[in-house]
Order: structure tokens, then sequence, then C-alpha cells
């Protein structure tokens, strides 16, 4: 939800963007409401995008500015999403040196931060305001949050969550709890699905070998179809291309509509501290156990 206070920074900062920097904002339509630049960014990125035209200034002569336009810029899904018109060969370092700032920059309050997913959707947050994303989405309700938030509770030595927020970057301990009040009800498929679902265990075997070790399933509305998401947890480290390739050989095998995270056996041991908290917690708390794959023997 955007604030008022976010609103107002944001309609600041692009008037300040396109007074300064007029020639990167014009206009390809002859009336003033003619195809104008979309540009949706949070509050916490907007310190890398005043970078960023401050490099498209030096970068692009006034020579060849007559072709350069900004068309969209965005957050979406935790990514800084550009396009524009024009010189491109000029501006890729630019580009690339702000989307990599974006992808560790907390995109409410502009400090260090990490792509984090809470129910589905992806931002880069720092610990604070991803304990606020989280305590947005408690299950429970925002009445049932706010009385969590000012209870004392043991887990943190008897001081609320408030209390504890209040000292100090919150600690994995406070993220944890709020992560299972975030988590949504178990899945309970029925003997159908879990017996598809076995048919999971061969091909990501086939994939990881002796590395996977459990499969979960999670997050699952049998009344909007069969998918939901699969939790594999795979001992080691992953490598960044094991994911996009064993959700690859899924489709290939029929199961396009489940959507595939790993996590690893540290994952479960410290989840605030996972590359993805939320899959980390729901193979925690909120999954059920894909059993073995158990071939018919012949008759």
């Amino acid at each position: 939800m955007v604030t008022h206070d976010e609103e107002h920074k944001h309609r600041a900062f692009l008037a300040a963007a396109q007074l300064k920097h007029a020639w990167q904002f014009q206009r390809r339509g002859q009336r003033p409401d003619d195809d104008p630049v979309e540009i949706d960014i949070p509050v916490g990125w907007h310190a890398l995008l005043n970078q960023l035209f401050a490099d498209v200034e030096h970068q692009i002569p006034a020579a060849e500015r007559g072709g350069f336009r900004w068309r969209r810029m965005r957050a979406l899904q935790g990514a800084l999403e550009i396009r524009f018109d024009g010189v491109r060969e000029r501006m890729t370092a630019a580009i690339a040196r702000a989307r990599d700032a974006a992808a560790v920059t907390c995109e409410t309050c502009g400090h260090s931060g990490l792509r984090r997913q809470v129910a589905g959707t992806h931002r880069v947050s720092c610990d604070a305001h991803f304990l606020d994303r989280l305590i947005q989405s408690d299950v429970a309700g925002e009445q049932a949050a706010r009385r969590w938030w000012a209870t004392p509770h043991p887990g943190l030595g008897e001081r609320s969550p408030a209390e504890v927020a209040q000292a100090g970057p919150p600690p994995d301990v406070l993220l944890d709890l709020a992560l299972r009040r975030a988590m949504p009800a178990t899945p309970r498929p029925n003997g159908a699905h879990r017996q598809r679902l076995q048919g999971v265990w061969p091909v990501l075997r086939d994939h990881f070998g002796e590395r996977l070790r459990s499969l979960r399933l999670a997050e699952f509305e049998p009344g909007s179809g069969p998918g939901g998401t699969l939790l594999a947890q795979i001992a080691g480290e992953i490598d960044p291309t094991a994911q996009a390739g064993a959700a690859t050989r899924l489709a290939r095998a029929g199961f396009s509509d489940l959507r595939l995270r790993l996590v690893t056996d540290g994952d479960l041991q410290a989840p605030a501290r996972a590359n993805d908290p939320w899959s980390a917690m729901l193979a925690l708390e909120a999954s059920v156990t894909i059993p073995r794959y158990q071939p018919a023997v012949p008759r």
C-alpha cells in the first residue's frame, strides 16, 4: 500500500528529475498527454535512479540526444525494469550498474537489502522492512498482528516484538516468529494428487541424484487446479542454474503447474538467513511430505 508520504516523495522525485534532465523525458507526440514516460519506482530506489540520470548526461553527447528517451522504469518483482529508445551501446554499463544497485537496495528505505519473497511477491527489503511485510501478511489478520506485536513473548526474553525491533535491527528469532505467523494453511491433497506428485521423485532424482533429500508440497489449492509450490530439499549448496534446469525437466515431464523452490539443510536450520526465507519456512511449517516414488512390482 502506497502511503500519502510516499506518493508525495515520488511526485517530488519525478518533478526534480524532469526539470534537471528534461531531454531524457521528451515526449514523442504533439500533445502534452501523448505517449508519457511510465515511471513507477519505490522511494528507496530514487537515489540510484538519480545517479543513472546523471550517468546518462555524461554518456550521451548533445548531438545524439535527439534519439534518446526513457520509456519505462519500474520495480517488477524485486528487479529494476528499464526500457528506452536510442543509443543502446552507450547505455549498457550505466543501466547494468543501476540494476545491480537495485538488487541490493531496500525499496522502502534505500539501505542494504535482499530480494525476498512474501506470499508470492518479491521485493528487495532490509531486515526491518522485511519484518514489516511479514506482519502485514499475518494470516490471523491485522488485529491479531497488532496484539502479537505488543505482547511479551518467551522466545524474545519476555519482551514484545515491538520492544525488540525498537532496540535495533530485528534478530533472526524475531524474523522466524513473524515468518511462522505469515505462513498459509498446510495443504491437504487427496489420494489422486499424492499419487500424481509421487511421479516428481524420479524426475528430480535423475537431476540431483542422491543430493535430493525430500519433497514437500505447499500453497496448494485443488479448487483452482492440481498445481502448488513444490519444495525440494537439497544437500549442499545450490548452483544458481540448478532450479532452472530442474524446473525445465519437470515441465517436460508434465509438471509445469508446480512452482519449484529449492531449500538446503542450512536453510531449514536458519530460515531467516536462507536465500529464500519464505520457502524455507514453508518447508518447516506449512507443507506436507510427498511420499517417495515406488515403482510397481511386475507380477
